[in-house]
């Protein structure tokens, strides 16, 4: 009997070892994530969902020629109750530097760094790698999809 056991554990594991591992996409959500959405803080508080700053008095520029979008949530539900969200259709992994104009009160240049994923359901998605800036302080939380900039 002791035999038996022991010859259908091995055999188990021998059949559980040889399929081939196939991931199964047919649920998995391949959610665009090429954007950068950021919350502005200044003393405290939301400069967007506060009405201080909308898409009017808000302004973005690059040093490249690709076409950016900029759009002001300033309702947004969850973590935070405004974002800006800064866009490109034709961004691919590399570096990028902008500068971002909140009227005539502030004005600060950002740098941001796009990878790519190897995912394999999804492909090849653009990923914020990286975003920084010397003259502000960027605090970045864990599985969060926003960047929190605290303007001085």
């Amino acid at each position: 009997m002791p035999r038996i056991i022991l010859f259908t554990l091995i055999s188990f594991a021998l059949i559980s070892c040889s399929e081939e591992k196939n991931t199964d996409c047919s649920l998995v959500l391949c959610a665009a994530d090429d954007s950068i959405k950021l919350e502005l803080i200044a003393d405290g508080e939301n400069v967007i969902s506060n009405g201080t700053y909308s898409l009017e008095n808000i302004d973005v520029s690059g040093n490249s020629a690709e076409e950016i979008r900029i759009q002001v949530f300033p309702d947004t539900q969850g973590a935070t109750t405004g974002l800006l969200e800064i866009s490109s259709v034709d961004w691919q992994a590399g570096t990028y530097s902008y500068t971002i104009s909140l009227g005539t009160d502030y004005e600060f240049d950002l740098e941001v760094t796009f990878g790519t994923t190897s995912d394999p359901c999804c492909g090849d998605r653009l990923t914020v790698r990286m975003l920084n800036s010397d003259e502000v302080f960027i605090e970045v939380e864990a599985y969060s999809s926003f960047y929190t900039i605290i303007l001085n």
